[in-house]
């Protein structure tokens, strides 16, 4: 083997290392599917803790590929309110209540337009998730299951400013699309979203946003 090729074997290998694998397995099969589908809708339940707070919140989640997300509050704390995303650092806001009239275009990092973790409306989309596997150094496909219901998992490193450390993605082994997204800080779980009533024929368009 010349010196040549030598060098160029431990380019690929370094490129692995810095890369990760490519996704196998459950992983692969989600974002194959994900791939396929270019807007969705979806209800959301979710409890998540930060320190001593707790926070429980449900949503109606609608995502369309590459960058619009829109999100309602249907229960919960600030239930009523809502925000819409079209990419960039803002989202156009409104609380519930006699102030839903009122339309504000915050930064997507402001207090109003994140949740007690502080994740922000597009990290709410398969999108996310998708990104999340693909931008991982190591990901493990597993299985479990929940009240009666075999779901794939699929597990890689996470971090956000409040501590976590983890994700697990449950994923129904009918269309290979999320069905919980588990947050873990080291071996407590720290966030649990239910993903129920997906929609991927709601063909969004950019004005419902």
């Amino acid at each position: 083997m010349t010196r040549r090729t030598l060098s160029a074997v431990a380019a690929l290998a370094l490129g692995a290392a810095l890369l990760g694998a490519a996704p196998t397995g459950a992983a692969a099969a989600f974002l194959e599917a994900w791939a396929k589908i270019p807007s969705y809708t979806a209800n959301l339940k979710v409890h998540m803790t930060k320190g001593t707070d707790v926070q429980d919140r449900t949503y109606h989640y609608a995502y369309l590929k590459p960058h619009f997300a829109k999100v309602d509050i249907t229960g919960g704390p600030g239930r009523g309110g809502g925000a819409s995303w079209k990419g960039g650092d803002t989202v156009s806001g409104h609380q519930g209540g006699m102030l839903s009239g009122i339309h504000l275009n915050i930064s997507i990092h402001d207090g109003r337009a994140v949740d007690l973790r502080g994740h922000t409306i597009d990290q709410g989309s398969f999108d996310n998730i998708a990104d999340g596997i693909k931008a991982a150094p190591a990901v493990t496909n597993g299985e479990e299951t929940v009240n009666g219901t075999a779901y794939d998992t699929v597990t890689y490193p996470y971090k956000d400013d409040a501590g976590a450390t983890k994700r697990t993605i449950f994923l129904s082994r009918t269309t290979h699309l999320p069905a919980r997204r588990v947050t873990y800080a080291g071996d407590t779980v720290v966030e649990t979203e239910d993903i129920t009533d997906v929609n991927t024929s709601a063909n969004l368009k950019e004005s419902d946003f």
